[in-house]
């Protein structure tokens, strides 16, 4: 139930983001500036959208340029190559770039069924939800439950949600399978504060969407160390706006420091550690299931990916048994503080 890592997505991420900086430097706006996937129509069924064709260049070596189709100076002698690869060898965009059009092709695939036995959930995010295989961590403390959970994740390392809905196929993710739940997940720290606007918009697109093809959304709600009591007000504004509930990890993980018993709660001053992501963890099972994760387990052995760096605090931390039920107890108190709970 629990899904497989996404290791090659995370670094395809990153590659295009690199190279789209590449061709900003040139002035240039990227040659995928349009969203891989737009959903044309959906039914309980099926979905329909258009896929953004991966966009080629033909590359002119004698002139250091390269073009986009329907140039008029193309040649064909001139070989085509990815916008990143031509970037790479040093070629500048001719003239022609900044008049390109994106392509699309139409696609009508169907729809997972629901599955009955299980909770699904689909989780959109960043290295904050990766980090520690929290998905599948949150899967595994939920695996006694009557109704399991059963996960998956569209994660691009450093993403805000407006690069996950543009760069990403989480659009396809959500609409080709039915989700009970979404896990909604922006940048972190001081992003949401300083990116209010983006912020609120890209959640209430994701939650529309969401909404719109029968799940549940939930909006992850991140750290702002320093502005704790503006972070709230914020996640609340926006999750209120948005149809969505909080999962107010950010609460828990307050009160968890303030008593003393963590000195922290990240891996690297940025991303958390095995107790940061457990919180995580056991604050999605307390929204989703409406109970507290009281005596969850807290071991995970084969969970984590080899020679993976997000993974290296699974690997070489552990939980002891009084530390699992401190964090088991702050993500249920503050869970019960934000809202009324209900189960599946």
């Amino acid at each position: 139930m629990a899904g497989e890592p996404c290791r090659s997505r995370r670094r395809v991420a990153r590659g295009l983001f690199a190279a789209a900086a590449l061709l900003g430097c040139f002035g240039v706006r990227p040659l995928w500036a349009g969203p891989q996937i737009e959903i044309v129509t959906a039914d309980d069924d099926s979905v329909t959208y258009r896929e953004l064709v991966p966009p080629r260049v033909a590359v002119d070596e004698g002139r250091g340029v390269f073009h986009v189709a329907g140039c008029p100076a193309l040649r064909p002698d001139m070989p085509w190559v990815s916008p990143g690869v031509a970037t790479l060898r040093g070629l500048q965009p001719h003239q022609c770039a900044a008049h390109r059009r994106d392509t699309y092709v139409t696609k009508v695939v169907p729809r997972r069924p629901r599955e009955a036995g299980a909770v699904s959930v689909l989780f959109l995010g960043n290295s904050l939800t990766y980090y520690n295989e929290m998905p599948r961590m949150t899967a595994a403390i939920a695996a006694g439950e009557s109704r399991p959970l059963r996960v998956e994740a569209v994660t691009m390392s450093g993403a805000s949600l407006d690069q996950l809905w543009t760069s990403t196929r989480a659009l396809e993710k959500l609409w080709t399978a039915h989700w009970d739940y979404v896990v909604v997940q922006d940048r972190g720290g001081s992003a949401p504060r300083t990116r209010a606007a983006a912020f609120e918009l890209w959640v209430g697109r994701f939650a529309a969407e969401a909404r719109k093809s029968g799940a549940r959304v939930l909006l992850y709600m991140t750290w702002d160390p320093g502005h704790e009591a503006e972070n709230a007000a914020l996640f609340a504004r926006v999750a209120a706006e948005a149809g969505a509930r909080v999962v107010p990890v950010a609460a828990a993980r307050h009160d968890l420091l303030a008593a003393g018993g963590f000195a922290r709660l990240e891996w690297d001053g940025t991303h958390p550690d095995l107790h940061g992501s457990y919180l995580v963890a056991c604050s999605i099972y307390a929204a989703i299931y409406g109970k507290p994760p009281l005596g969850a387990r807290f071991t995970f052995p084969g969970l984590a990916v080899a020679d993976e760096a997000y993974d290296e605090a699974l690997r070489t931390q552990h939980l002891e048994p009084e530390q699992a039920r401190a964090i088991q107890r702050a993500a249920w108190a503050a869970q019960q503080r934000w809202r009324p709970q209900r189960s599946p």
